[in-house]
């Protein structure tokens, strides 16, 4: 935390620092338990059994949004299910097969949905299973003809909700198959893949065997593959408030910076599964779930551990082990830090809803999303009107920076060798909203030989109009006149870029007017005059008081980019911007 502070000190951030706040502070753990209750009471979050992505080496559940996808080599079995072949890239998961499904449109399989087939699993098990007509089966993968294992795929589970079919665990927390497995019980599941096909082979059970790349399933945490298990967790209902959600981007309650983000926005909700906020972590905040220890499975929610338990009236209640995911709390923020759930408090009633959220565009998801979610169904309001989605910052070659490649760059070292003000500028300039940057140090070095361009033309006028004020002359020749008008129309300009929220261009803009029309040819042309012998000493003064006002409306403008060296040199140099 004192890094923290120190670091966001050192970018010159102008914050409130007294109302500094953490996710894991005492307000911050109240607001957590409120809101978990308020929406449990609401019907918006519930505990129950359901497929979810699990982190074997963390063991713990993820939430699909911490899930990458990346393609592997692989295969593709083709396997005989009775008078059917279907094609699977997990042979591991057979043991859990209940059903084959087939498109109702493809007539090769017409006459055998409704009917029952009898299988034969690698144990030597024979099992007789449904065959059924599911309009999502592609007709062009494999055979057309898809095995169904509800505890272990997610489309396969919908299926077998869909069609109430029952779920056979084959794969337990740890990666290994289970018990129904018979003799390849306790291998890792994906080490027994190829003894499996072995004697499905033996049986003659195996048609053919083809490469095939495989979309693995990644955690964004550690880096292992995820599995697919049904679980007993806590869900929050967000299928049941993403449509309002949406609406109020739709409606332009909220407003997003690009609008083309809005796309990725909708699409995200559109496909929208109820959010997994149970952890099986060591840390986090603790989910104000209390069990009756005398009826197992009887729990109440509340916001403090009971004294009596309301279910048997005589045990001491146990808490809910799990802990809820860190957006969970991240999702209350833009009000949470603000008083509620007290809502009279003062800060709650001024600054809520907020005019402005900015934040990294891969985040829309993991918080954005959310703290929409949460605001719209604890406050009844949007959490904020704006959202600037900034790009990453990404390496000299476009590559997302990692600390794994070797390929990030420390900014407090940036700052220690060019200046806050020089890092500050070089992530701002020259970037679109939303767009993505590559980012080296020739960016870095470019703003800090402007920062030296501001410091050494503001000393030259502090010297040159020393004792003078700055204010515009009443009489103005051609060429004062010209760079006059042009000034305000460049804060004009400024003004509608900020309003747009297109920094960059606002800070490319000043760039250039104050190093190549301001350094290089008002003040070279106001030095000739002024050092001129044959001027008049009104005219010399009308220079001098020129050159101040000018800088000083500059300096105003550039103080937003670069406060450090603005600020010492409102200090220093005699100005008042």
């Amino acid at each position: 935390m004192p890094r923290m502070k120190t670091s966001l000190r050192r970018f010159g951030l102008s914050c409130d620092w007294s109302r500094f706040r953490f996710t894991m502070d005492e307000h911050s753990q109240n607001a957590v338990k409120e809101a978990f209750v308020r929406l449990y009471k609401k019907g918006l979050i519930y505990r129950g059994e359901y497929l979810i992505n699990w982190d074997p080496k963390l063991q713990t559940a993820v939430s699909d949004d911490e899930v990458n996808y990346q393609d592997a080599p692989g295969k593709l079995y083709y396997l005989k299910y009775g008078p059917l072949t279907v094609a699977t890239v997990r042979p591991e998961t057979t043991f859990g097969d209940v059903a084959v499904a087939v498109n109702p449109a493809d007539q090769r399989y017409k006459k055998l949905i409704g009917t029952e087939i009898e299988i034969q699993l690698a144990t030597g098990e024979l099992r007789k299973i449904p065959v059924i007509a599911e309009d999502s089966v592609d007709q062009k993968f494999g055979t057309g003809a898809v095995k169904i294992t509800p505890a272990h795929d997610p489309n396969d589970f919908e299926t077998g909700k869909k069609h109430n079919l029952k779920s056979i665990n084959v794969i337990d927390k740890f990666g290994k198959l289970t018990d129904v497995c018979g003799e390849f019980a306790g291998e890792k599941a994906s080490s027994a893949r190829e003894k499996i096909i072995e004697r499905l082979q033996e049986f003659g059970l195996v048609e053919k065997i083809e490469d095939y790349t495989v979309r693995q399933p990644i955690s964004e945490r550690s880096g292992a593959v995820i599995e697919p298990l049904v679980s007993t967790q806590w869900f929050m209902a967000t299928t049941q408030i993403k449509n309002r959600a949406m609406e109020v981007v739709k409606n332009g309650e909220i407003t997003f910076y690009p609008k083309s983000i809005e796309k990725t926005y909708f699409h995200w909700l559109n496909n929208l599964h109820d959010w997994c906020i149970s952890r099986q972590l060591w840390w986090g905040h603790k989910i104000p779930a209390y069990y009756c220890q005398n009826k197992a499975g009887h729990f109440v929610v509340e916001t403090e551990l009971p004294k009596h338990c309301p279910i048997c009236g005589n045990c001491q209640m146990r808490q809910e082990e799990d802990v809820l995911d860190t957006w969970f709390s991240s999702g209350l923020w833009p009000f949470s830090t603000l008083g509620w759930p007290n809502s009279d408090a003062p800060d709650l009633d001024r600054f809520f809803p907020t005019s402005l959220m900015e934040t990294a565009a891969d985040i829309i998801f993991f918080w954005v999303s959310r703290m929409i979610m949460f605001s719209l169904s604890l406050t009844d309001k949007v959490p904020f009107k704006d959202v600037y989605f900034h790009g990453l910052i990404l390496d000299e070659d476009g590559k997302k920076m990692s600390k794994s490649k070797g390929n990030v760059m420390d900014p407090l070292q940036l700052i220690d060798k060019y200046g806050a003000d020089a890092f500050r500028m070089s992530v701002i300039g020259g970037n679109s909203v939303g767009q993505p940057q590559r980012y080296s140090e020739q960016k870095i070095i470019k703003y800090r030989n402007f920062v030296t361009k501001i410091w050494n033309a503001s000393r030259f006028v502090a010297i040159t109009a020393e004792g003078e004020i700055a204010e515009l002359p009443k009489q103005l020749d051609e060429t004062q006149k010209k760079f006059a008008s042009d000034l305000s129309a460049l804060e004009k300009k400024h003004v509608k870029f900020f309003d747009r929220y297109q920094i960059g261009l606002a800070l490319e803009e000043l760039y250039e007017f104050f190093w190549h029309r301001f350094a290089d040819e008002l003040i070279e042309y106001e030095k000739e005059i002024i050092l001129n012998t044959e001027t008049s000493e009104e005219r010399r003064i009308a220079g001098k008081q020129f050159l101040k006002y000018c800088l000083e409306k500059q300096l105003d403008l550039l103080s937003d980019y670069a406060p450090f060296v603005t600020d010492k040199i409102n200090k220093t140099m005699g100005t008042d911007a």
